[in-house]
């Protein structure tokens, strides 16, 4: 998992692979405002949700995990704190779902990280991931979650 703002790794693009470096030239370039929630194609290697929710206690968030696809969290408004475990850290809960490209795990968040506007977030395949998690109160979130075909 890598955690940094977007200007941060857009400074140091030469340190990640060529299909990172594209999509984060694709957040910088693309102006969200205004887009609606859901499902948006891009190309061949990437496509990207908008999230729109309201944060809420750990316990009523779930861990997830991706074989194909790297997910890039991209926080445009509000803040949320994201848990971090390494899958083998987990329990399965839910096998892996192929038509999802996902698959759900259980299991302690002993490790999070805060996320506010601007804020970047990779999820690699071994990165199990909460997202969603209250940093202090509840509040509304909107990000774009990219995600980029291995």
């Amino acid at each position: 998992m890598i955690v940094d703002t977007l200007g941060h790794l857009l400074e140091n693009e030469a340190a990640y692979g060529e299909k990172i470096q594209r999509g984060l030239q694709f957040l910088r370039d693309t102006n969200f405002a205004g887009q609606a929630a859901g499902r948006h194609d891009v190309d061949d290697e990437m496509f990207y949700f908008i999230n729109e929710y309201e944060t809420k206690d750990a316990g009523e968030c779930f861990w997830e995990a991706h074989r194909v696809n790297l997910d890039l969290h991209y926080i445009l408004e509000g803040t949320e704190r994201i848990g971090y475990a390494a899958i083998e850290h987990l329990e399965v809960r839910d096998d892996y779902s192929a038509e999802k490209d996902a698959i759900f795990f259980t299991g302690e968040v002993e490790s999070t990280v805060t996320a506010g506007p601007g804020a970047l977030v990779v999820c690699y395949p071994q990165d199990g991931h909460m997202t969603g998690i209250e940093a202090g109160k509840r509040e509304a979130v909107r990000k774009v979650v990219l995600k980029i075909k291995l």
